[in-house]
Parts: C-alpha cells; sequence; structure tokens
C-alpha cells in the first residue's frame, strides 16, 4: 500500500469540507430507519390523542360513577321496517351524590335513548342478561347532568388502545434505536483513536491517549475492546417483551369478547402478524442476548502503545470462560474508510485491505470460571500505510477476534492498533 495514496494535504492547498455533524452520532442509514420509526410514531400518536383520547377523556367526564343494585333483567324488542330488534335492559337501583335514589334501565350508551340500540338478536341480548344476577352489587355511571341515565358497560374501545399503543412503541422503538446509534458511535473505534494535535506529530495520525492511560497486567498496555454492546439487545428485548404482552392480550381479548364473525376474523389477522412479529423479535434478540452473556471477556494486552512497521510488538492475550466456540482466531486487519457526498447525504465506506492471522484454534473450550492465556508477535509489514485519518479518508489498523460458536452465530471483538510512520534513517 502506497504511503503517497493517503499523504496529508499540502500547505496551502484548500481545506477540505468538513462532513455533515450528523455522523459524528449515525450513519444516513440508520437516521433514516431509526428517525422514521420515531417521527411516525409521535404523529401517529399525537393524531389518534387529539382525534380520540382527549374527545373520549371528555367523554368520559360526562359521567359520574355510583355504587347501584341489580333488581331484574328484560329483552325489549321493537319492530322497524318489517324487522323486529332487540336490545338488553337491566333495571338498577342507585342513588346519586345528593342522596336522591333512582330506578332506570340501563345496559351501555344506545340504551340511553329510548329510540335506539334496538340491533341485537334476542339470543345475543339473552346472553347479555345472563352476565348480570338480580340482588348483586355492580358500578354503574349516571350522567352528571341528568341523573336520572345512568350505563353498566363502558366502551372500552380496544382496537383504539391497541393502535396508540402500537404507534408508542414505534415511537420508543425508533428513538431507542437513535440512542444506541449515537451511543455505539461515541465509544467506537474511530472515537478512541481520534487526532491529537502535538507539535511533533502529523495531526493526520491518530491519538493513542486511552490506551497510553489504560495499563495492562501481562504486558504495559491494555488495549480497548469492543463488542456488540448487551445494552443495545436488553433494550430490544425490553421492547419486544412490551409488544408480546400487548399483542397477546389484545388477541386473547378478541377471542374472549368477539361479537361476531368479523371479529373473529380481524383477531386472527392480528394474531398472526402481530403476535409472529413479536415472537420473530423477541428470538432474535433473546439468542443475541444470550450468545453474548455465555461468552467471556476478552483482554488484549500489547508491549506498546504504538506499533512500527517492519518491527515486532509482542501482544497478550486472555479470554475467560465459560467459552464453547468451534473456532477462535485472532488477526491483525486494515481497513481503509472513505466519506463522500452524494445530493444532501454524506456516505461511508468502509473496506478490509489487508488480514495477517496471528493465531487460531479449533473446537475451542474453556470451562468456567478458567481463563485462556496466550502471548504472541505482531508485526506490521514493511511499507504498510500508517494509521491515517481526515476528514475524508482514514486508514484503521486492529485487531479482530473472531469466536465462531457454531450455530449462536460469530461473535466479534475488536481492538484499535494505531500504526505511526518509522523513523527516516
Amino acid at each position: 500500500m502506497s504511503e503517497d495514496h493517503y499523504s496529508a494535504p499540502k500547505t496551502g492547498s484548500r481545506p477540505q469540507s468538513a462532513p455533515k455533524p450528523v455522523l459524528k452520532f449515525w450513519k444516513p442509514s440508520e437516521l433514516w430507519i431509526f428517525g422514521s420509526l420515531l417521527v411516525l410514531g409521535i404523529s401517529f400518536s399525537l393524531v389518534q390523542i387529539l382525534t380520540w383520547g382527549i374527545p373520549s377523556l371528555r367523554e368520559s367526564r360526562r359521567y359520574t360513577p355510583a355504587r347501584c343494585t341489580v333488581v331484574e333483567r328484560v329483552v325489549h324488542n321493537r319492530i322497524e321496517k318489517g324487522q323486529t330488534g332487540y336490545r338488553p335492559e337491566i333495571r338498577i337501583r342507585y342513588k346519586d351524590r345528593i342522596g336522591k335514589e333512582y330506578l332506570v334501565n340501563a345496559y351501555d350508551k344506545t340504551t340511553l335513548d329510548d329510540g335506539s340500540g334496538f340491533d341485537y338478536t334476542y339470543q345475543d341480548a339473552y346472553k347479555i342478561l345472563t352476565k348480570y344476577t338480580p340482588g348483586e352489587q355492580r358500578i354503574c355511571r349516571y350522567l352528571t347532568a341528568e341523573p336520572s341515565k345512568a350505563i353498566l358497560k363502558r366502551d372500552t374501545e380496544i382496537w383504539q388502545w391497541l393502535f396508540l399503543t402500537i404507534h408508542i412503541a414505534l415511537a420508543l422503538s425508533g428513538a431507542a434505536g437513535l440512542f444506541w446509534s449515537a451511543r455505539r458511535r461515541s465509544v467506537s473505534l474511530e472515537r478512541v483513536v481520534e487526532p491529537e494535535f502535538k507539535p511533533d506529530r502529523s495531526p493526520t495520525i491518530p491519538g493513542v491517549q486511552r490506551i497510553k492511560e489504560s495499563p495492562g497486567i501481562d504486558l504495559p498496555y491494555r488495549l480497548p475492546t469492543f463488542i456488540m454492546p448487551v445494552a443495545q439487545n436488553l433494550a430490544g428485548l425490553a421492547l419486544t417483551t412490551l409488544w408480546n404482552v400487548i399483542a397477546f392480550w389484545t388477541f386473547i381479548y378478541v377471542l374472549i369478547h368477539r361479537n361476531d364473525l368479523l371479529d373473529l376474523v380481524l383477531g386472527i389477522i392480528f394474531g398472526v402478524i402481530f403476535c409472529g412479529l413479536g415472537l420473530v423479535g423477541f428470538f432474535i434478540f433473546s439468542r443475541r442476548t444470550l450468545r453474548i452473556l455465555r461468552t467471556g471477556t476478552t483482554i488484549i494486552e500489547a508491549s506498546n502503545f504504538e506499533v512500527v512497521p517492519n518491527r515486532r510488538c509482542r501482544i497478550s492475550l486472555r479470554q475467560s470462560g465459560p467459552l464453547s466456540a468451534r473456532s477462535y482466531s485472532v488477526a491483525l486487519c486494515c481497513e481503509e474508510m472513505t466519506r463522500y457526498t452524494k445530493g444532501t447525504d454524506v456516505l461511508t465506506n468502509k473496506q478490509e485491505v489487508l488480514r495477517f492471522p496471528l493465531f487460531e484454534r479449533t473446537d475451542f473450550h474453556i470451562p468456567s470460571g478458567e481463563t485462556f492465556r496466550e502471548e504472541f508477535f505482531m508485526k506490521v509489514p514493511p511499507g504498510a500505510m500508517h494509521s491515517f485519518i481526515s476528514d475524508s479518508n482514514e486508514v484503521r489498523w486492529k485487531l479482530s477476534v473472531q469466536i465462531k460458536t457454531g450455530r449462536m452465530g460469530t461473535i466479534v471483538r475488536e481492538a484499535p492498533v494505531v500504526v505511526v510512520p518509522a523513523a527516516p534513517n
């Protein structure tokens, strides 16, 4: 790899334009996906709250709860346009706030009007009456402005609550995704090896302040190691658990309280789509979390915090158990990154250009409570490009640990390595 390919800009040349600030936290793809979920979730939630939530709250304030006694049950009928309709009526006795007693026929809001609510069949109306026993105590709600009218059954509006919880879950998923992306970016390898401006050092060579301030046990310096964070998977697991609780509760409620065949069909469709998505998400995040928690920690230490091409550097590897892997390998890798503008977006292209195997074991097993230790030498080939960072280009060196665990997938843990140019002869 030629060093001239990534040489620093000459003095007096036009400085390169800095990338958009969004790259400091989110990639464009993550911003579009999680940002869209957040915006859609908040928008749908606000629309539903304004069109249904607030009016429903105002409607509920029209009623005052009171304890009532069931007196008798009656099925009333009415003939309209040659057809007979039925509605259930439960005669109840209750008192208002000032102690005045009322004896009225009630069921739901349709029975508040003497001419409405006759849209039941006789069998359905009678089935409703069987749920009320004369002499039992119930909670009714009478109109505060007209205490002589009351209802026993409130409309649960389960579908409205379902859609509201789904919209809130979308917003929470988008917010959690943006938070995870920003957190991952803030503790990523790029943030560890940032430019460290010194008079005797080129500003395009990354600094190693965090490495220098981290002493090791076997060797002088411990390299910061990064894996897929557990917090990300725990957040996803919590969201999918909440999704499953809402989905299955709604599915069971619809099946139990269905009124006709349409409710049954809608409930089955809902169960297949939303419960299925929830189970798939719960399985994925549970599998990932279990894979990380069942793998011990990886510690990588180095004899020097800066590596010079064609000069050996001792590496110490410590892997704690429990661990069962089909293969366990360590390699020195070099990545090239390019940031470029496409329209209004700033995109990042990353490609691994070199990989040098350093250590490998197959059928690797470490019992719980034990630690595997191994030391080996690492040498960057002569003529290799040193670590480089600028507004548009970056050359990054790292130690990559790949743990292939079979059905549990592959766990990748990385540690940054800063390669500096060799001193001139």
